[in-house]
């Protein structure tokens, strides 16, 4: 596999193309992240300072390491009165379930936690899961996540029961997969909110090449799913028109060596102990997505992460190369346990990956 040779990206053919330098497009066409600056932030963040009311914001929670430094970022640092919200993903790593508690404990906030009745997210997991092994497309690996996709609904109710007018994520702006949106055919340099419509119509048009993934008994939920996508999707927007919506790292440089101390020292805040890397392993299914990248492009997320930070000089390319040569490795073991989980059966992934890659 020929990589570039400024960043660690592969040439993947009609997606990644590298010139006859061995550069590829998006190191050439990259443009600097820059960030609000932290002045900007306290300012907002300083508006929602209410004295009679018993909280100031919410911090989403999810056990992972950006989500954490976050509510610790807010809670001592910025001195405001967090209510923390965290959506009981039945797929969560047993370590950020139990970081959560730990981070709860340390900082002394209080702890809203919510989950969905009938079982829905399994299902509609179980149905994509199910339409993607029979005609699998990168394109349309995100699909694994709309169980997640319709927890923002519910993050802005309790914030409505609780006065609250500021919800603050750990949204860290190097994490914004480039390869992703160009699989759709969205500039790789498109802002949240045109790539967030781009998506959708090529997402949607990617479906009717499989209609599997708009059974009418779950189509309610990935409608909403896509409405609901992030802070910057359409629902969001007029759902929650009147609140402030804050990714602290748009706002602040995210430096993975600071996250990781300070949440360790002050949080008590534990790494996954069968995993080398500590980016997204509070959800397994990232570990799926992994398997369905790799299995389809031969890379993951974390190849274009880590090339993003070489480009912004917070990661050298012999470093990034390393890393993802011990993290981009398959675990089908846990795949297997997703797939005992949601009672799918008829799917062997193992067998699947010797005849559909080798």
């Amino acid at each position: 596999m020929q990589r570039c040779q400024r960043c660690i990206m592969p040439g993947i053919p009609r997606l990644i193309t590298l010139d006859e330098d061995g550069i590829c497009h998006q190191c050439r066409n990259y443009r600097p992240i820059r960030m609000k600056g932290e002045k900007e932030l306290i300012t907002l963040l300083d508006s929602h300072r209410k004295r009679k009311s018993e909280y100031d914001c919410i911090v989403t929670v999810s056990g992972g390491r950006d989500s954490a430094f976050t509510l610790l970022k807010l809670v001592k640092d910025y001195k405001l009165k967090v209510l923390a919200v965290n959506y009981e993903n039945p797929f969560a790593d047993d370590q950020a379930k139990a970081n959560i508690k730990n981070m709860i404990k340390k900082l002394s906030v209080d702890l809203v936690q919510f989950k969905f009745g009938n079982n829905i997210h399994e299902k509609i997991l179980k149905n994509n899961i199910i339409a993607w092994f029979h005609k699998p497309s990168p394109a349309m690996v995100p699909v694994i996540c709309v169980g997640c996709k319709i927890i923002w609904p519910r993050i802005m109710k309790i914030a409505k029961e609780h006065n609250i007018r500021c919800i603050v994520n750990g949204g860290n702006p190097y994490e914004y997969t480039s390869f992703k949106k160009e699989l759709l055919g969205v500039n790789q340099n498109a802002g949240l909110v045109s790539a967030y419509f781009f998506n959708i119509f090529r997402l949607a048009r990617e479906a009717l090449h499989n209609l599997s993934y708009l059974k009418p008994k779950y189509l309610p939920f990935t409608i909403k799913g896509f409405l609901f996508a992030n802070q910057y999707a359409i629902g969001s927007r007029l759902l929650g028109f009147k609140l402030d919506k804050i990714d602290l790292f748009h706002y602040i440089t995210w430096n993975e060596d600071e996250v990781l101390t300070r949440i360790q020292n002050e949080l008590d805040w534990q790494p996954p102990a069968d995993l080398v890397s500590t980016w997204r392993f509070d959800c397994r299914l990232s570990l799926l997505k992994d398997f369905m990248y790799l299995t389809c492009l031969g890379v993951t997320e974390k190849d274009d992460f880590y090339s993003k930070l070489v480009r912004e000089s917070k990661m050298s390319r012999r470093e990034a190369l390393q890393r993802i040569e011990k993290e981009n490795e398959l675990h089908v073991d846990v795949i297997e346990d997703i797939f005992h989980q949601l009672g799918i059966e008829d799917i062997d992934v193992s067998r699947w990956y010797e005849k559909n890659v080798h």
